[in-house]
């Protein structure tokens, strides 16, 4: 007589595939990974970069009247507090702000070891020129790996670099130091000004380097614990836009963004970007970063039917018109805003982006890339619009990436290389039902063995923060319904 098979609970915690899809860049969006998360709403207008540029006047008068408009619309709401770093993005936020509410203005910047001295330099200046009480926020080096772990709770996602958690830090102390209850962000300038020459031919050889050490670690399972049929395809439906100036669009769901003031025009740093390999040519997404290293435990590859796609030209319901928004909305949704919106929201703080409200970002959008880009300068016609907000050392000031530290050149080294250690374990990383966790020991001990500047450093540091995130994530989720 025939037995039924015994009935198997259903598996706990994050969906393999969703794990998998994440290292790979195999989904455009990776919203769905955290059970219960919300999505982070973006909706960039759909608009084209003009081509006339005859009349850059006219041009920066209309993008600097915008940004009056919709600064004013936050200080008029009564938001009096602006996140400062000190880049012009920062420094053009904080010198609108003040305009529009004289005396009023407090200004939280970040005094973290890996900050730029210069752009420090520049908050504090920027504090002087506009009256605005300056608020530097100390963050030790030793409670990045220490809260690491809630960082990433937080942001319901993968944290990649150690800046994520200390924002994640920023707005805790801030918040402890009286700031709030709402704060205005330089988040999305890059994004809608084309801040960063080359920003998409550098993403897409960081999301191959991603991709080609990740075929080192995983192991090729579904859902149930099956092997991957190769083309197979588990994307969850894309969630619904929410605009940054007010509720939800019909059909969608609350995502992070919160409501924003209504605009009186009446329409609506990227940090995260890194810059190109020095002399390294694209890593091909099934081949090894380096063909020398040892890989004796390399498991066989995942299927991967993406190959030369980048994560933000997969197919989606709602694409957008141009590269250059699809890969804003990605960049964006995936990397920048989560810190920014989820790790405040975490402390009772909201954080408002101006740059990404539907009158700027329509304004900004549609400039001619001819003024944008000029002798190296990234925001040109910007930077020119707030030359009598901004002092010129700042506005002129060339932009340095901040992506934090890798635990190999962190004063606290021994303390990350421990974390590393503890969530890296076997026992850590077998519920994700993906990962190869003798791959990954030795992907650690070599990476242990980098020296600090090793150009391999940072993509395996990615990785392997990505991993412990995924770990804890797991450790923390609840059974799917």
């Amino acid at each position: 007589m025939p037995t039924r098979p015994p009935k198997v609970s259903p598996a706990r915690g994050l969906s393999p595939r969703a794990v998998s899809d994440l290292l790979l860049h195999a989904r455009a969006s990776n919203a769905g990974l955290w059970p219960g998360s919300e999505p982070i709403g973006v909706a960039l207008p759909r608009v084209a970069r003009g081509l006339d540029a005859r009349d850059e006047e006219g041009l920066t008068r209309r993008l600097l009247s915008a940004w009056s408009d919709t600064v004013r619309a936050h200080v008029e709401a009564g938001t009096h507090e602006v996140s400062l770093s000190g880049g012009v993005d920062s420094a053009a936020l904080c010198a609108m702000a003040a305009r529009h509410a004289p005396g009023k203005v407090r200004a939280w910047t970040m005094d973290v070891h890996f900050a730029d001295a210069v752009e420090r330099g520049n908050a504090r200046r920027m504090a002087t020129v506009t009256g605005a009480e300056l608020v530097d926020v100390l963050i030790p080096d030793a409670v990045l790996p220490d809260l690491f772990e809630r960082a990433v709770l937080a942001n319901q996602t993968v944290i990649l670099n150690a800046r994520a958690v200390a924002s994640y830090v920023f707005y805790l102390e801030a918040r402890r130091q009286g700031a709030g209850p709402v704060l205005l962000s330089g988040a999305g300038a890059d994004e809608v000004l084309q801040g960063t020459p080359g920003v998409l031919a550098s993403a897409k050889a960081r999301v191959d380097e991603d991709r080609a050490l990740a075929a080192r670690v995983l192991v090729a399972v579904d859902n149930s614990g099956a092997p991957f049929r190769a083309g197979s395809h588990d994307h969850e439906p894309a969630a619904g836009a929410v605009d940054n100036s007010g509720p939800p669009r019909a059909g969608a769901r609350r995502g992070d963004q919160e409501s924003k003031p209504s605009i009186p025009s009446g329409d609506r740093g990227s940090d995260q970007t890194v810059g190109p390999r020095d002399g390294s040519p694209p890593v091909d997404n099934l081949r090894t970063v380096s063909e020398g290293e040892d890989s004796d435990h390399a498991p066989r590859r995942p299927p991967v039917d993406n190959l030369g796609t980048a994560p933000w030209e997969l197919p989606s319901a709602d694409a957008l018109p141009s590269e250059e928004l699809r890969y804003a909305r990605w960049v964006l949704t995936e990397l920048i805003l989560p810190p920014e919106l989820r790790g405040a929201r975490a402390h009772g703080l909201t954080v408002r982006t101006p740059y990404l409200d539907e009158g700027f970002a329509r304004v900004a959008l549609a400039l001619p890339e001819s003024v944008l880009l000029r002798d190296g300068f990234g925001k040109w016609l910007f930077r020119h619009a707030v030359r009598s907000l901004v002092p010129e050392e700042v506005r002129l000031a060339r932009k340095t990436p901040r992506y934090g530290h890798t635990a190999l050149s962190s004063p606290v080294r021994t303390r990350w290389l421990e974390l590393y250690r503890a969530w890296l374990s076997p026992a850590r990383l077998e519920p994700l039902r993906v990962i190869d966790s003798r791959a990954v020991q030795g992907l650690l001990e070599r990476y242990m063995r980098l020296p600090p500047d090793d150009p391999k450093a940072g993509p395996m540091d990615r990785l392997l923060m990505r991993l412990m995130s995924l770990a804890m994530l797991q450790a923390h989720a609840e059974a799917p319904p």
